[in-house]
């Protein structure tokens, strides 16, 4: 009977393949915050962050943190924050970028345009703490959480109470077990992500690092949607990638620690992220 109770407890969870650097960041409820790194050498170098939540633990929320609104009941829904100040401000202890935008007209810098407090749109839904940020929008995938904690993935229907809210960029990755992406398309790039499994009692975060050839060369999105479903999840999204990927953590009595390694000169500017914060 124990051996049977043991293996259902290990599909409840995500699998930790090759750790290092394995944090438990909410450490008075042990095993219901978890972050760790996996190397791997096949079929590429990468780096791989994971954190794992237990939606179950009632002293754990997830939270959307969102930039504030530069212009009220102007266009701009947020503007660029440090995700270091995003993380601050909500007082989070992981925290990964998410929804894609795009910049508001006249307000371009330089080509990329990637400049704190830049206003901008954003890339489909975003809610937090019950606000709507952002609306759903066409061709956007939300991933969303109601007031009970518990994850769903597409558009919220007419009476839901979403609590907190993110949406995809580029594809989802996994509808109920099955893999959305092409598998013929293999361009590599530093990837941000989200899933979790039918049981909805955990989410999974991940960053990819990539573009640092050598260390971490970064994944195609059916190489991303495959690693979730290899974790267990049967719903994920992708998140926007490449230089605006991060994955910031609070480690207990040390302070705020980015795991990965940002692709560019350092951590871009971001309007949204998705994290974990406690409630007591």
């Amino acid at each position: 009977m124990m051996k049977i109770i043991s293996i259902l407890f290990f599909q409840m969870i995500p699998v930790i393949g090759p750790a290092q650097d394995t944090t438990d960041l909410y450490p008075v409820m042990k095993g219901s915050l978890v972050c760790w790194t996996e190397s791997r050498s096949s079929p590429r170098p990468l780096k791989i962050h994971f954190t794992r939540v237990d939606l179950t633990c009632n002293r754990l929320e997830v939270i959307t943190l969102t930039g504030e609104d530069p212009d009220g009941a102007g266009p701009a829904e947020s503007k660029l924050t440090p995700p270091a100040d995003l993380f601050t401000r909500y007082h989070a202890l992981v925290a990964v970028n998410a929804n894609a935008f795009a910049g508001m007209p006249g307000t371009e810098k330089d080509i990329r345009g990637w400049y704190r407090n830049r206003p901008v749109d954003i890339h489909g839904m975003a809610v937090g703490d019950g606000k709507v940020v952002s609306p759903v929008e066409k061709g956007r995938m939300p991933f969303w959480t109601d007031s009970a904690n518990h994850p769903h993935l597409g558009n919220p229907k007419a009476g839901d109470l979403v609590w907190s809210a993110v949406s995809d960029w580029s594809s989802p990755l996994l509808l109920n077990g099955i893999m959305v992406p092409d598998s013929t398309v293999h361009v590599l790039h530093p990837r941000s992500a989200l899933g979790f499994d039918d049981t909805g009692k955990w989410l999974l975060l991940a960053v990819v690092n990539g573009r640092q050839p050598g260390y971490s060369e970064g994944m195609s999105l059916s190489e991303l949607a495959r690693l979730f479903r290899q974790k267990g999840c049967t719903q994920a999204i992708n998140l926007d990638g490449g230089g605006s990927s991060i994955m910031l953590i609070q480690i207990p009595k040390a302070g705020i620690k980015t795991v990965n390694s940002p692709s560019g000169l350092g951590a871009r500017p971001v309007p949204v992220m998705i994290g974990v914060r406690a409630i007591d």
